[in-house]
């Protein structure tokens, strides 16, 4: 906001200089961010922060110079001030329909307007304070709003039929011409201001050019009101429609000031003879904002601050404020006027106490209080070990947008929560799976010729539930392509395939201490039919994986290259765990090592025949590692053969070959009853 100097000393006298000012008001919180000048005048350039709407008027800034030089505040009040209706309400009419999004809205009428250039002395103060002069009439209610911070409006009285004013939400398909010329559609939920029939004006943003005030104008309705904050802010983003008076509007506009504003307009009107004010205000008012009361209390005070002020101290500065306070029982209660929103809470109190007494003059000091041992987050806590887990297994870790379009590879199972008002398709829906986030990343990488990609991410997805609630869950998610290691002069790796990404979830299931899982199908039309699989561990599924579904690929452009993909759910990870790492001594006694070629049919699966060997071999049998699968001669069609590594070692002595051999054969033997056998 521009705040003209000159402008401003009529309000609060102070012989400070613009840079010692500027400087104050920055360190009482109302940050000055330049000194201009303006016809040889200073003007200083106010950065106003969302909760103060009361200081983008000149008497709100004066107001906080008045506080911080402890100087009177000189009120621009109206002479008279309007409470009854009189003659006004026997030619305008004012009915609010929608009380929610207009808590106050009042009018007043001036007859034989003369519409004319305002004055000298008006139109510098407008332009100083950045805004272009147009006609007096309309020159007194930018003047006001800039002096006061209550917009204002003023419609042709003798196009408004009856006088009658309706605030209502728009009805569906109306539209409306604005004053700059430029016709606009209204939604259902965008406040308008309306005759008997239609809009005349989109309420606290800008009025119609139906209504307008223009040099055949002979009568004049002005309008003061109070409109939601959330509402103009909500309206004025969709019309992509920023005007002086929604700034304000959704900033919060003072309830309690709405008729002052009005009263202070016609004296303005009258003084520079531009018009005749009529006697009356229609002021609609149904539920009347009070003043609160908040206390607060001073030790509390000077805890907060880190000062040692005394009560009266904290007392004075307040009412610097135009705070009423009143000290009782060692309470500080202080009565908050209407123009003051952002008062609330009692440290709402303390930060006006400690800004008038002066940042600059809290004494620095060290932190006191005990300490307290520090420790990760529950959330932490899980998360943390899946990355490292992700990055031994040679992974990078990538961030991605929760926000996304509707794709190809969205969860199936999970419906995808739609956003309100999303700024555009691509990013309409919170994701529910990592896939689609990780492979816009395997995409982009793709395209800039990168072609060994191993990726992982650990974070939240969302759904909506069939009861109408959302869900929020946090994953474990993984894609790779390409090979692990880069080529070379001497070797030619291969590419990642469904074993590769195996073997990422055997590390992460390990470090979550999931002892034992399963592999099952899995019917995800996301995925490849036969290179996918369930993970499953005590009976319930903590995730999927497997290569991606060709067509899948080609909707995304990529070809000729296999992608793996993977997602768990962090949290039944880690219920799960029946898993511990414990420190285990390096061994004092040598192991013993067979191999055994095993031959089994297709339709029994490795897991099982690799669970049976353990079982049967006992804690003696310390692992199990497949090294070989064989298929082709000398092996029957519907077999293939596997070729294990046993380990056998004991903590306690050195194992005999009679001992190994016996494990051994009783091994075979409970190979047989699954039917498998060793191959001869």
């Amino acid at each position: 906001m521009r705040v003209p100097i000159e402008w401003l000393k009529e309000y609060v006298h102070v012989a400070a200089s613009p840079e010692e000012l500027a400087h104050r008001l920055t360190m009482a919180g109302l940050e000055v961010e330049a000194i201009e000048q303006d016809g040889g005048e200073p003007v200083l350039n106010v950065k106003v922060t969302p909760n103060r709407g009361d200081c983008l008027s000149m008497v709100g800034v004066a107001r906080e110079v008045a506080a911080i030089y402890n100087q009177p505040l000189h009120h621009p009040m109206p002479s008279a001030r309007t409470s009854e209706p009189g003659e006004a309400a026997r030619v305008a009419k004012v009915e609010i329909l929608d009380e929610d999004l207009c808590p106050r809205y009042a009018a007043r009428v001036v007859r034989n307007v003369r519409i004319a250039p305002s004055p000298d002395w008006m139109q510098r103060r407008l332009l100083a304070a950045g805004m272009r002069p147009i006609n007096n009439v309309v020159d007194v209610t930018n003047y006001v709003m800039l002096e006061l911070g209550q917009p204002l409006h003023a419609f042709d009285l003798d196009l408004l039929p009856n006088g009658h004013i309706v605030v209502r939400r728009a009805k569906p398909g109306e539209k409306i011409v604005t004053l700059d010329g430029i016709e606009r559609d209204l939604q259902t939920d965008m406040l308008t201001i309306c005759d008997a029939t239609h809009p005349v004006a989109i309420a606290g943003v800008m009025g119609g050019s139906e209504t307008e005030v223009t040099p055949s104008t002979r009568n004049v309705l002005l309008e003061s009101a109070h409109f939601n904050p959330t509402s103009i802010r909500r309206t004025s983003q969709r019309l992509q429609l920023s005007t002086e008076a929604s700034y304000r509007f959704e900033r919060v506009v003072d309830p309690g000031g709405v008729v002052a504003a009005l009263d202070r307009a016609c004296e303005l009107l009258a003084q520079i003879g531009a018009g005749e004010p009529i006697s009356g205000v229609v002021d609609v008012y149904p539920h009347p904002v009070s003043e609160r009361t908040v206390t607060l209390r001073p030790e509390r005070c000077n805890l907060l601050l880190g000062l040692n002020l005394d009560a009266q101290t904290m007392v004075d500065c307040l009412r610097r404020l135009q705070l009423d306070t009143e000290l009782r029982d060692g309470v500080i209660h202080v009565t908050v006027p209407t123009f003051r929103s952002d008062l609330n809470i009692e440290e709402d109190l303390a930060e006006e106490v400690g800004r008038v007494y002066g940042y600059e003059n809290i004494p620095e000091r060290l932190p006191f209080g005990h300490t307290h041992r520090g420790s990760d987050s529950p959330n932490t806590r899980l998360v943390r070990p899946l990355q490292e887990a992700f990055v031994r297994a040679g992974l990078v870790e990538v961030h991605t947008h929760t926000l996304r379009a509707p794709g190809p590879l969205d969860d199936p199972n999970r419906v995808a929560v739609r956003v309100r008002n999303a700024a555009s398709e691509e990013l309409s829906t919170l994701r529910n799976s990592l896939i689609p986030s990780l492979m816009d990343v395997v995409v982009h990488n793709l395209a800039r010729r990168q072609t060994e990609i191993f990726l992982f991410e650990v974070g939240a997805v969302f759904a909506q539930l069939s009861d109408g609630e959302y869900e929020e869950k946090l994953k474990a998610g993984f894609a790779i392509t390409g090979s692990a290691f880069p080529p070379g002069w001497d070797a030619r790796y291969p590419a990642a395939d469904f074993f590769t990404a195996k073997g990422v979830v055997q590390v992460l299931l390990e470090t979550a201490g999931v002892a034992e899982a399963e592999y099952a199908p899995l019917a995800d039309p996301r995925f490849h039919p036969g290179r996918s699989a369930r993970v499953l561990a005590g009976g319930r599924e903590v995730g999927i994986f497997g290569e991606l579904h060709p067509d899948v690929l080609e909707r995304l452009d990529i070809t000729r290259r296999a992608v793996l993909a993977g997602e768990f759910d962090v949290e039944t990870l880690w219920s799960l765990a029946t898993r511990r790492v414990r420190y285990v001594p390096l061994p004092k006694y040598p192991a013993v090592l067979r191999d055994l070629a095993v031959l089994a049919s297709e339709e029994v699966p490795y897991q099982r025949i690799e669970q049976t060997v353990k079982q049967a071999g006992g804690a003696l049998l310390e692992s199990v590692k497949l090294f070989d699968v064989y298929r082709g001669e000398r092996i029957p069609e519907g077999t293939r053969s596997l070729a294990l590594s046993l380990t056998f070692r004991s903590p306690e002595r050195t194992l005999t070959d009679e001992e190994v051999d016996g494990v051994v054969a009783h091994i075979v033997r409970a190979l047989e009853e699954i039917g498998a056998r060793l191959r001869t």
